[in-house]
């Protein structure tokens, strides 16, 4: 019962997200779309402002010289023409930075996009020779070099270096454990201490292979 129920809170949890990552997405592209309408409504709502201020009272009796000012530039024709065309200059100035960071956005998460993919490639192959390993060593105790010590790979990880934090946190965290008793796992006494982590090398290349998969789906759809 208590299992049920904490399958279907992390399941319900799961679907959540979900939806709030979709939610932030729609609301991301309303705000994109709309937002030269808000300007021009912003300008537009500025020019009536400004037309009040010209025949409003108060600022002729308290202000005379900057209501005779404005009353004098609303009533020329160069006022509409000016406001018009700065209207016209700042709606095609925000389009220009729309689709300028628009266009950087989706050009950087597909960048990134294919080094976690490359990433990820290159740790699944270096696992697949560390598990072949493990199995040798399980089906034959004592499987050792001729020097003495066991040829785990860590090579792949090394040469990775800081880009393996482009992977999720769970997965970088769970891989740096994984490596770090690869790395120190050179004797036969040294792999039935650190047994029980490198069992998991199995569990690790199954989330990998999901990861690979769902932002391969990603990558489609930033296409």
């Amino acid at each position: 019962m208590g299992r049920a129920f904490f399958r279907l809170c992390f399941l319900s949890g799961r679907i959540l997200r979900r939806c709030l990552r979709l939610l932030r997405k729609l609301l991301l592209i309303l705000a994109i779309f709309f937002s030269p309408f808000i300007v021009f409504l912003t300008l537009v709502i500025n020019r009536e402002i400004i037309h009040f201020l010209s025949q409003s009272r108060w600022l002729a009796a308290f202000f005379p010289g900057i209501a005779a000012t404005i009353q004098k530039d609303v009533s020329s024709r160069w006022f509409t023409l000016g406001f018009n065309q700065a209207v016209l200059g700042g709606l095609l100035t925000l389009y220009g930075v729309i689709v300028t960071v628009w266009y950087y956005h989706i050009t950087r998460q597909q960048e990134v996009v294919e080094k976690r993919l490359f990433i990820i490639e290159e740790l699944l192959e270096e696992l697949k020779r560390n598990r072949r390993v493990l199995d040798e060593l399980n089906n034959r105790s004592g499987l050792l070099l001729p020097d003495g010590k066991i040829a785990f790979s860590v090579g792949a990880w090394e040469r990775l270096g800081a880009d393996v934090a482009l992977l999720p946190r769970r997965i970088h965290m769970r891989l740096s454990v994984l490596y770090a008793c690869l790395g120190e796992c050179t004797s036969w006494a040294d792999f039935q201490s650190r047994r029980a982590t490198l069992e998991r090398i199995p569990d690790v290349m199954a989330e990998l292979n999901r990861l690979r998969s769902r932002l391969s789906r990603q990558g489609l759809d930033l296409c």
